[in-house]
């Protein structure tokens, strides 16, 4: 059973729904729930988890600052013709592929970029271009994977014919011409680049911590019965998810099927127990640690939200949804902040 939970667990993260937010369900005062009747807590203020921190590599960097540089350069402002090109270079190329003789769909491209090392395209192209000479044109006899996605082509041997049109070259003109704040130069490219890919595995990280810490806490917790009206409101809005993520030209089952390998029911009903667990648990630690939203703090956010929305009364921002749902929303993160900072992270 720990290992089907934690499967499941697994699938859900990787979905990035467990802490979803936004559950616009019928009113449901989670603070008004007896929750010593239906969990008991662990060590919560002892967990230990292992999250990777945050690396970027030059590797990643460099790959991004090229692609976001591409757009800006040509021939004229970065082209390099004078030498061949070499592992790691970026170039511009020309290319059709052909399959017993014939030009396949998807196989032409002209002024393409590609960073050469950079494992973009099928084996054998990029290393193919290592040592050609700008306005060289070359023939790649290579094969596609056997699990390629076109099934036409899967397995299939094909010649690439390849023009290598120019090697790009960082240039601090071209840099400071591409629009972005306080870059001016090659190297407040690099720096702005990797700030931002930074940024965004803070993101990540800070999500897959939370999502540690609820596996960890549900590892340490023991669960009786489900409260039925929780468990039925997580259900609605579950399948409320799954039926709208259907509507673009998927049924309910083959979607669940395809991204999270169950079916419809099995996934709605899982997802919402494990959902319900979280309400539980969360609130369970709200009561203990004393940090519910009293009316007066839930009144003070809504009033803030309503303003920053535009609206003129917090009726009016919060139209049918219910003020509860803030009420446990801000719990729920305020208990999450109280985790984060007791929990050891390996």
């Amino acid at each position: 059973m720990k290992k089907k939970i934690t499967c499941i667990l697994a699938v859900l993260m990787a979905a990035g729904l467990l802490l979803g937010c936004g559950r616009d369900r019928e009113e449901n005062a989670l603070r008004d729930l007896k929750t010593d009747a239906y969990v008991t807590l662990g060590d919560y203020r002892n967990l230990s988890v292992n999250v990777n921190p945050v690396t970027v590599t030059d590797a990643e960097r460099d790959l991004n600052v090229m692609e976001a540089y591409t757009r800006f350069a040509t021939l004229e402002n970065s082209g390099i013709t004078d030498r061949a090109a070499a592992d790691g270079d970026t170039v511009n190329i020309d290319y059709v592929g052909k399959k017993d003789g014939v030009a396949f769909e998807g196989g032409t491209a002209s002024g393409a970029f590609l960073m050469l090392g950079s494992d973009s395209y099928i084996d054998g192209f990029e290393d193919g271009l290592v040592g050609v000479q700008p306005g060289e044109t070359v023939d790649l006899e290579l094969a596609f994977p056997e699990n390629y996605g076109n099934r036409d082509l899967a397995g299939q041997a094909v010649t690439f014919t390849v023009t290598v049109n120019y090697i790009v070259e960082l240039r601090d003109g071209v840099a400071a011409a591409m629009g972005l704040e306080n870059v001016s130069t090659v190297a407040e490219l690099q720096q702005y680049v990797y700030d931002q890919i930074y940024a965004d595995k803070e993101v990540d990280y800070e999500d897959s911590l939370k999502n540690a810490i609820i596996l960890e806490l549900f590892e340490q917790c023991s669960f009786d019965k489900l409260p039925e009206a929780v468990l039925e409101n997580n259900k609605e809005y579950v399948s409320g998810v799954v039926n709208s993520a259907a509507a673009y030209g998927l049924d309910a089952d083959t979607y669940t099927n395809t991204f999270f390998g169950m079916d419809a029911e099995t996934y709605i009903n899982d997802y919402a127990e494990l959902l319900t667990k979280q309400d539980l648990v969360l609130q369970a630690i709200a009561n203990r640690e004393e940090l519910n939203v009293s009316d007066k703090e839930l009144d003070s956010v809504l009033e803030q939200y309503a303003k920053d929305a535009g609206a003129e009364t917090v009726e009016d921002y919060l139209g049918d949804n219910s003020a509860e749902e803030y009420r446990n929303a801000i719990m729920m993160e305020k208990v999450m902040d109280f985790l984060m900072e007791n929990t050891k992270i390996d």
